[in-house]
């Protein structure tokens, strides 16, 4: 019995191990592949990604427009990789998918002279994407519609507003609801250009982006003088702690004090050497400009170009302190540094180019932040006519002094 035990088991034991040399030379041969196009946009890895990648933008669409989390975006029509690296990119996108949407809707109930309307505003707003000039919000600390900006700079509905006729629409809604949603304006004639128009509230509502926080800093000496302040400036020079040839943002002091219309300044810094025939330099490039993201910082330097960050988080500040007066709305226009600033521009180009005041003219009401925030300053054309008086005067000098006109 014993014997035969042994045997057995000995049987039992050559059989598992014929079966595990059989099994290995399985194991370990290659697998042959499902389909030729493993490596395809068909792959699991690959089409895992791309859900991935659409799963990120939607919920970045969703943020810089509350009305996508009840809308499916056809992310098929978009033909290049899906890179959201700034804002611009991803208004760009966004203005893309609510083309694509508003092309394939149901229009069957609109008239002839809608329907013609409509189609010219789709292609305005497609020329209006491609170009990728939006409005910046240097107004609030979190993300929020800007109707049109202080350079003058109109969000996508009011630019459908404006360049189909209706300049005066556009301007009477900004100096109303300059931050509002869409939903909120009330201004009188918007429902009738928005029925002729062909285009649905919905669909404006759609269409209107927000626009993320961005705060401009400046050193404490120019900033007080874009404010109306120049002793900060007048004490640096005569202490020689100040350079009359120092720069900021590419500009230099003389830039300032003409832009500003300061003429006691402008004739100090003359009077101590300061060169008349001086251009301005860019601040930063473009690679710069897009460092920014959800919160931007934008510092003008002494003598070195202008840094760009992305603070992250909120409450960073609502205003610049440049924006806490009209007047030094007026005069930050003019330098345009939240852009990188401006290029080949003398003394007297920065004492007659005219800043942008959009809205600046009328009597308006600055909407409050939020609920608690902020208060309601009026404005009058009183700010803008001063400055222009100051500035028209340093123009005059300067032309005396032989300065001319491009």
């Amino acid at each position: 019995m014993i014997r035969i035990k042994t045997l057995s088991q000995s049987l039992s034991a050559l059989a598992f191990l014929a079966l595990l040399a059989v099994a290995v030379p399985l194991s370990a041969s290659p697998p042959t592949p499902v389909s030729s196009s493993i490596e395809t946009s068909g792959s699991p890895s690959l089409a895992g990604t791309q859900v991935d990648a659409h799963d990120s933008l939607y919920r970045q669409l969703c943020d810089l427009n509350e009305n996508w989390a009840n809308r499916t975006p056809d992310f098929e029509i978009l033909n290049e990789a899906i890179s959201m690296d700034s804002d611009v990119s991803l208004i760009q996108t966004h203005l893309q998918l609510v083309i694509s949407q508003l092309q394939s809707a149901d229009v069957s109930h609109l008239s002839d002279s809608q329907l013609e309307q409509r189609s010219a505003h789709l292609r305005t707003l497609q020329t209006y994407m491609q170009d990728g000039r939006f409005p910046l919000n240097v107004l609030a600390s979190d993300r929020r519609p800007v109707f049109i900006d202080p350079w003058g700079t109109h969000c996508a509905v009011g630019h459908l507003i404006a360049t189909s006729g209706n300049t005066p629409l556009a301007d009477t809604i900004n100096r109303e609801h300059q931050l509002d949603f869409l939903r909120d304006i009330k201004t009188e004639g918007l429902s009738q250009w928005q029925h002729a128009s062909g285009l649905s509230l919905d669909e404006l509502a759609l269409i209107q982006p927000t626009y993320r926080s961005t705060t401009l800093k400046y050193p404490k000496e120019i900033e007080a003088l874009i404010l109306g302040d120049s002793a900060a400036i007048v004490s640096g020079i005569e202490s020689g702690e100040l350079k009359v040839d120092a720069r900021c943002g590419g500009k230099t002091l003389l830039h300032f004090a003409a832009a500003a219309g300061d003429l006691a300044l402008v004739k100090l810094l003359v009077d101590r050497g300061a060169d008349l025939h001086a251009v301005s330099n860019l601040g930063c490039d473009t690679t710069e400009l897009a460092k920014g993201g959800r919160q931007t910082v934008v510092t003008v330097r002494w003598n070195q170009s202008t840094a760009v960050t992305n603070r992250g988080g909120m409450g960073i500040g609502i205003y610049g302190t440049v924006y806490r007066t009209e007047r030094g709305k007026l005069i930050a226009s003019l330098f345009n540094d939240v852009r990188g600033g401006r290029a080949g521009l003398d003394a007297l180009d920065y004492a007659t180019e005219t800043p942008s005041h959009n809205g600046y003219n009328r009597v308006r009401y600055i909407h409050p932040i939020r609920p608690g925030y902020g208060s309601k300053a009026k404005v009058t054309s009183s700010s803008f006519d001063g400055l222009q008086k100051d500035r028209a005067a340093v123009a005059a000098w300067l032309e005396e002094q032989g300065l001319k006109a491009e």
